[in-house]
């Protein structure tokens, strides 16, 4: 059997023309500079790929001069930004939860749902009954209309097997989808969701299990780059989290938890004392929280989908911005609290709840979403030497960006600089 690496997500080609290209007649090229601290503006700028990544970003004039040999590519007035980066989703599952929707829209809080069977069991089930091809391939179509709408690198986890055997099922069905479409795919077990059926009664068990077997052998296989936890009254403690966690940096794992989701528990504290990437959700956290995350360099990451499905606050722009802290916006896509299919929808509705910026929006979906995937080197920014993940839109301002609702689509996505057809607008399939 063979086993894809979790940790080169970038190494597959792509199809298409890459070689030597000038993106030209843009209304605007806007990037994150390449620390991520300042987002820059090349009104009418044009771009040039070499070998897949980014040789120059300027001046259309002084880029045609210096590089007349390059393929020429009219961006017919459009707005051209890095290709975005949707750093939280849980998009291998089968079925979908759209009953408990219905029950959560009456009213029934989350705890309640899953304690009646429903929640995260649920969908354990429907997952474990799909054919592994078929499970396979479902998860490379939602890749793909991931890239369609504007996402050239993705962090898929899995969560929904929960006993050690079927997550390492869902872990290298994972990699074989990887490799069916031209998207970056970051691979986190998500090893602390829900106690298994089996392990009813046997909760230490469960977590040593977890901690010594499962991580060992994620690790000797190369099956994922990063551990994740869920860190919740509803799911695992701070103790049962901290022990896993820490066995997986000793293993080298990248870490990542699920924190301060359904109420304030020291998640958080937890992902910044740890060294964590990144503490995703943070609906319960407070200022507090936030600045302990920036001194860490831990990315906090905001899932509105989730949050405006369970009827919860989200932060204001003010306070995180007041703490310091890097934030990510990501879909979370999941069916229970997040079927969210569109990243840039997600950006819209976080503008909205949060109060951020255009600005501030561009870089939590591309710089700071690819530094809690430990990739911002590389993906979330076109300044030279950068990957050439870039998406045409069919807009000319970034402003435009988070007011569009439904979201803003691209016109044209490009991986390593390669110009690719979308199959929604050109009836045209990946091979």
């Amino acid at each position: 059997m063979t086993y894809w690496s979790a940790h080169d997500p970038s190494s597959k080609p792509v199809a298409g023309r890459s070689a030597y290209l000038i993106l030209h007649n843009t209304s605007e090229v806007v990037t994150p500079d390449a620390e991520g601290r300042e987002v820059l503006r090349y009104p009418k700028g044009a771009i040039v790929f070499r070998d897949g990544r980014v040789l120059e970003v300027g001046s259309v004039v002084e880029l045609t001069k210096r590089h007349p040999d390059a393929r020429p590519l009219n961006a017919n007035g459009k707005l051209v930004t890095p290709g975005l980066v949707d750093c939280h989703t849980h998009m291998i599952f089968g079925g979908n939860r759209a009953a408990e929707f219905q029950m959560k829209l009456a009213g029934k809080p989350y705890a309640e749902i899953a304690k009646a069977g429903g929640g995260i069991r649920s969908t354990v089930k429907a997952t474990g009954a799909v054919k592994d091809e078929v499970l396979e391939k479902q998860l490379a179509n939602r890749l793909e209309r991931w890239r369609a709408n504007g996402c050239t690198t993705v962090e898929v986890k899995s969560g929904y097997g929960l006993a050690p055997r079927r997550e390492l099922r869902l872990l290298e069905l994972m990699g074989g989808a990887a490799i069916r479409v031209p998207v970056r795919v970051h691979r986190t077990a998500l090893l602390l969701h829900a106690l298994p059926e089996e392990f009813d009664g046997k909760r230490a068990e469960y977590v040593e299990e977890v901690r010594t077997t499962l991580l060992s052998e994620i690790h000797r296989r190369g099956m994922a780059g990063a551990i994740d936890v869920f860190c919740d009254p509803v799911a695992f403690t701070v103790e049962e989290c901290r022990a896993v966690l820490t066995r997986a940096v000793e293993l080298g794992f990248a870490i990542k938890l699920h924190a301060e989701q359904m109420e304030r528990f020291g998640g958080a504290k937890l992902a910044a004392e740890l060294g964590a990437r990144s503490a995703d959700h943070l609906e319960s956290a407070v200022e507090e929280d936030w600045k302990a995350l920036a001194e860490a360099g831990t990315v906090g990451v905001l899932l509105p989908a989730a949050a405006l499905t369970l009827r919860q606050k989200l932060p204001d722009a003010g306070m995180i911005r007041a703490s310091g802290a890097r934030f990510a916006i990501a879909t979370d896509f999941n069916p229970g609290t997040a079927p969210a299919q569109s990243l840039m929808e997600c950006g819209a509705l976080a503008a909205r709840l949060c109060g951020f910026t255009a600005e501030e929006v561009l870089l939590a979906l591309t710089w700071n979403a690819a530094k809690a995937l430990g990739a911002e080197a590389e993906v979330g920014h076109l300044t030279p030497g950068a990957w050439g993940d870039a998406v045409m839109w069919e807009c000319e301002t970034l402003e435009e960006m988070p007011y569009w609702m439904p979201a803003v689509r691209p016109d044209t996505v490009f991986m390593r600089g390669a110009d690719l057809a979308l199959p929604s607008v050109e009836r045209r399939v990946w091979p």
